[in-house]
């Protein structure tokens, strides 16, 4: 019961602002993606693979209420009423899967979502059949390192894959390799704040880099996002801060967790408590270390 009583979900939501409104620091409004199939999943690290005027098709991770374990699903959204009304598991391993980040090339749509807990990064194809089902099929392996929350990009001129390899303070920066196959680590980039680490792909935008990025804390993972403009000068990768967004205004919020963008519409996640006793049991878990880190 108290495990119930403390638990959180995350909550899928769409940024009312165009692109501009956001990067210009206007004040952000949501639409909450209804789920009702919560009593099956929750849904997290949600990337917009095709918008229609009537639906929304989104990769997310999918935590099945059975199993402690994510998998990767196909979420259905109806525009006219923002809720889901298809799920449609498309991948699941024997580990934890999560953040399906997807790579479009040469006519096909590629997924790599986070497998850190299987050890290496795999490259998934995406395939639907005639009946429209659809479903990921191991193509590659792209890294052998345990590497989270990865982005592939080819905006700085070649390929290469950004992630956290060490921890959140690192923005660690993968090269391809023609002769081993493989992303090979080659730098960091470091941080003196816990900020680094994807919140979702780079994107460009009006000749500007953007790059999502989680800021968490010893005590909150996913507590907001900040959006940086991120660039190669000389040899050199600069950071520049744009904004950051927070979570909703709502005392059950914890914070505001990924950030993607896709045909003109912006996606979010948030986690939240999902009773006030669970908010009361967190602060105080959070009190907690606070006191032991101090009494260090």
């Amino acid at each position: 019961m108290l495990q119930k009583l403390s638990s959180c979900r995350w909550d899928l939501a769409f940024i009312d602002e165009s692109l501009d409104e956001i990067l210009s620091g206007k004040t952000i409004h949501l639409t909450h993606v209804t789920n009702p199939f919560s009593d099956e999943y929750w849904f997290a690290d949600p990337f917009i693979l095709d918008v229609t005027p009537e639906y929304i098709y989104v990769l997310a991770e999918a935590m099945p209420s059975t199993i402690h374990k994510g998998v990767i699903a196909k979420l259905t959204i109806a525009r006219h009423s923002m809720t889901i009304t298809a799920v449609e598991v498309i991948l699941e391993e024997p580990w934890h899967l999560s953040f399906p980040n997807i790579l479009r090339k040469d006519g096909h749509i590629y997924v790599y979502p986070e497998s850190a807990y299987g050890k290496k990064l795999y490259l998934y194809e995406l395939i639907e059949d005639k009946q429209g089902k659809t479903t990921l099929k191991r193509v590659q392996t792209l890294c052998d390192d345990v590497i989270w929350d990865t982005d592939i990009t080819e905006l700085f001129g070649e390929p290469l894959l950004f992630t956290a390899r060490q921890d959140d303070f690192h923005l660690d920066i993968y090269r391809w390799n023609s002769a081993q196959d493989r992303y090979i680590y080659s730098e960091s980039i470091e941080s003196a704040e816990q900020n680094m680490r994807m919140a979702g792909s780079f994107f460009e935008h009006k000749g500007t880099i953007v790059y999502p990025s989680q800021i968490s804390t010893p005590y909150v993972y996913g507590k907001a996002v900040e959006l940086r403009q991120i660039s190669l000068q000389n040899g050199k990768w600069e950071l520049k801060e744009i904004r950051t967004i927070n979570h909703p205004e709502g005392i059950l919020y914890r914070g505001l967790h990924t950030f993607n963008t896709y045909k003109g519409l912006t996606i979010v996640d948030m986690n939240q408590y999902n009773h006030f006793a669970g908010l009361i049991i967190g602060k105080l878990v959070e009190f907690k270390k606070m006191l032991k880190n101090v009494l260090k």
